[in-house]
């Protein structure tokens, strides 16, 4: 018999342009499940199967823990719960494990480079700690399970782009400078005195959030105007979650400069997509085998990173359409959504409750 769950996240909201993924994650995992029961912070447009109800639990520390309290004392009685899945809300793993106490297995997801306190404690709450690549969580323990990344591969699928007279490049992501978009428009600006004017145009696709972002902003655009660049590199606003794959359809390649502590999503959701990845993440290499050497670049020289790029972009429309397809199979194979939500199903299984 499937069993029941319950998943606490952050937002089920379709149109976010950062968490805009969760919508499809609970649907995916509640394909699996006789019911699922999602308690979040807040909603906003979705669509979710018959099968799943939803609770928003607001706004204010106490009045959170509140209904977080009321709703699961609640589940516990109509349910029959076979795991509660905290996706990166480790505060709330440890305020749900006090509240169903040690008889229902916590699975919390955990995917970012912060060790806070919550995270610690979290960690030796939970029955295991999911996360995409062992890169991904900063503990390393016999709880932690690299598991694949979860990317909708019907959502991001190839659509044939035309062969154009400029090769666009497409960055996408919050800009601060743990992406190191000032690594990138370096690199740019040597690939662009390698090739003809206005064979490359570079995009950078996102919004910084806090004041420091916004001074790097301003930093990247002044560098911009010291390497005469204004006419080819363009900075567009995030776009929300449900219109992000036209963003990856209108490029022709995708480059990831990001600090190589993790493998990021955008990567991922341009390659299954379709579109050839460029990086200086290190930590791709291993997924990305017998073609790593000419798609990761040196994270310390631009150069390397804009001869690669002068590279892909001389390659025939039909070349990179091929390289692209190899390039989707690999997500497929290796970070699914559907493949990712019967991993977490097993959790629930293995844990011997439910």
């Amino acid at each position: 018999m499937q069993p029941d769950a319950v998943m606490i996240t952050q937002a089920v909201d379709e149109e976010d342009p950062v968490l805009g993924f969760t919508p499809g994650w609970v649907n995916a995992l509640s394909d699996n499940l006789r019911s699922l029961a999602v308690f979040c912070l807040r909603a906003g447009r979705h669509s979710l199967r018959d099968n799943v109800s939803l609770r928003v639990i607001g706004d204010g520390r106490i009045g959170r823990l509140w209904r977080l309290r009321k709703g699961l004392k609640a589940d516990l009685k109509g349910m029959d719960i076979g795991a509660i899945f905290a996706h990166m809300c480790p505060r709330y793993a440890v305020a749900a494990r006090r509240i169903v106490g040690p008889n229902v297995p916590i699975i919390l997801w955990y995917a970012h480079s912060a060790k806070s306190f919550w995270l610690r404690w979290a960690h030796r709450t939970a029955h295991i700690v999911l996360t995409p690549t062992i890169e991904s969580c900063p503990i390393r323990s016999e709880k932690v399970k690299a598991v694949g990344h979860g990317i909708n591969t019907e959502k991001f699928s190839p659509v044939t782009r035309k062969q154009g007279s400029e090769t666009v490049l497409l960055s996408a992501g919050r800009i601060t400078p743990v992406k190191k978009y000032d690594f990138l428009i370096e690199a740019f600006g040597e690939a662009v005195r390698l090739v003809p004017a206005g064979k490359l145009v570079l995009r950078i696709l996102g919004s910084p959030c806090v004041p420091d972002d916004e001074q790097y902003l301003s930093r990247l655009k002044g560098l911009i105007r010291d390497r005469g660049l204004q006419g080819v590199v363009e900075f567009r606003a995030a776009v929300p979650y449900n219109r992000i794959e036209k963003e990856y359809a209108s490029c022709d390649v995708f480059v990831n400069t990001a600090l190589r502590h993790s493998i990021d999503k955008a990567p991922l959701e341009a390659m299954a997509c379709g579109r050839v990845l460029l990086t200086s993440n290190r930590n791709f290499r291993p997924l990305l085998g017998e073609h790593a050497e000419l798609l990761v670049a040196d994270d310390e020289d631009p150069r390397d990173l804009a001869r690669k790029i002068v590279h892909v972009a001389r390659m025939r429309l039909s070349e990179r359409e091929k390289l692209g397809l190899v390039l989707r199979e690999i997500v497929v194979r290796n970070h699914d959504l559907r493949g990712l939500m019967k991993k977490v199903v097993e959790t629930i299984a293995e844990s011997g409750v439910g």
